[in-house]
C-alpha cells in the first residue's frame, strides 16, 4: 500500500525478489534460523500476519531515511551490489487466543506510505509513515525491511521493535521500545549519534577512523566496550558498570546511548558487520 509518493515508482514483486535473492549476503544463514524462532514464537502466541508486495523505489547515491512506525521492527541496510530500493512490510497481529479471526481481520486496518522527497543539499530522502485507526493497536504491528545500495542518515521512530541500521554513512537518530537496537557499518561514523530504547539491548559496531564523544548509560544493565583501533580514552570517574563516558579520536560529536533492563555494547573492530543472530560481548 503505497500512497502519495512524490516520483512514480512500480511495483515489481519479481525485481524485488531477484534484487534481494542476488545479494546473499544480506540474508545469511543466521537470519534464516532467526526466522524460524520468531515463526514457532509467533505461533504460540497465535500470531497472525500477511505480507504486502514489495515495492522497488529507482533510486540515485546515498539514500536518507525518515521512518515513522507506530509499532514494530525497522531494518535499513544497505548493499553495494543492489541497484534499487526495495520496502518489504508485513503486517501483524496478536489479538490472542480464541481471537484470530479479529486478527486477521484487524491486519487491514494498518495503513503505510512511502514517499520520495528531495532533501536539503541535494539527494532524496525516503518518508515512511505507519498507523493504524484500530480501537485495540496495541495488539498489531508493522514489521519494515528496507534494502538499498547506500545509506546517509537515517531517523527512527517505533515502539515495540528492533532497529537495524546496517552500513549507514551518516547521522543517526533512533527511538524505539521494547526492541534491541543494532547500528553496524564500515563507514567512519563522525556526526551525532543518538540511540534510545527501553528492555532493549544497543549494539554500536564501527571502525577505528570513527569519533565521538561517548555518552552511554544502561538502567539495569551493563556497558560495555572493545576497542580494537583508533585512541579510546575513558578516564572520567564517574564511569561504572551501568554508565560510560569516553573519547574516541579525539572527538566531540555526541554518540548517545540509553536503554533499560538490557546491556549497551561498543565495540571499535575491523569488520563491525561481522555478527551472527546473537552478541554476547562486543
Amino acid at each position: 500500500m503505497l500512497e502519495g509518493s512524490v516520483r512514480s515508482f512500480v511495483v515489481i514483486a519479481a525485481v524485488a525478489v531477484s534484487a534481494i535473492a542476488g545479494c546473499t549476503a544480506t540474508h545469511p544463514l543466521d537470519e534464516t534460523v532467526a526466522g524460524v524462532r520468531r515463526d514457532a514464537r509467533e505461533a504460540v502466541r497465535s500470531y497472525t500476519f500477511s505480507n504486502d508486495e514489495p515495492v522497488e523505489l529507482k533510486t540515485t547515491g546515498p539514500l536518507a531515511f525518515d521512518v515513522e512506525n507506530f509499532a514494530g521492527n525497522v531494518t535499513i541496510r544497505a548493499d553495494r551490489k543492489v541497484t534499487s530500493t526495495v520496502i518489504e512490510a508485513r503486517r501483524g497481529g496478536s489479538h490472542g487466543i480464541g481471537r484470530r479471526e479479529e486478527s486477521d481481520a484487524a491486519l487491514k486496518e494498518i495503513n503505510w506510505t512511502a514517499t520520495l522527497e528531495p532533501r536539503e543539499g541535494g539527494g532524496d530522502k525516503l518518508v515512511v509513515r505507519s498507523s493504524t485507526q484500530s480501537a485495540e493497536p496495541h495488539f498489531l504491528r508493522l514489521d519494515l525491511e528496507i534494502l538499498t545500495p547506500a545509506i546517509d542518515t537515517v531517523k527512527v521512530r517505533s515502539t515495540r521493535g528492533d532497529v537495524v541500521v546496517i552500513e549507514n554513512q551518516g547521522v543517526v537518530d533512533i527511538e524505539t521500545t521494547r526492541g534491541d537496537v543494532r547500528m553496524m557499518t564500515p563507514w567512519p561514523m563522525t556526526g551525532p549519534i543518538t540511540i534510545l530504547t527501553s528492555d532493549g539491548s544497543i549494539d554500536y559496531r564501527v571502525r577505528g577512523e570513527s569519533k565521538g564523544a561517548f555518552d552511554c548509560e544502561s538502567h539495569g544493565g551493563e556497558v560495555r566496550q572493545r576497542c580494537l583501533f583508533g585512541k579510546w580514552l575513558a578516564l572520567d570517574a564517574s564511569n561504572n558498570q551501568e554508565r560510560l563516558h569516553a573519547v574516541l579520536n579525539g572527538g566531540t560529536n555526541p554518540v548517545v546511548l540509553r536503554t533499560s533492563g538490557k546491556n549497551i555494547r561498543v565495540a571499535v573492530v575491523a569488520d563491525p558487520i561481522v555478527v551472527g543472530t546473537e552478541i554476547v560481548d562486543p
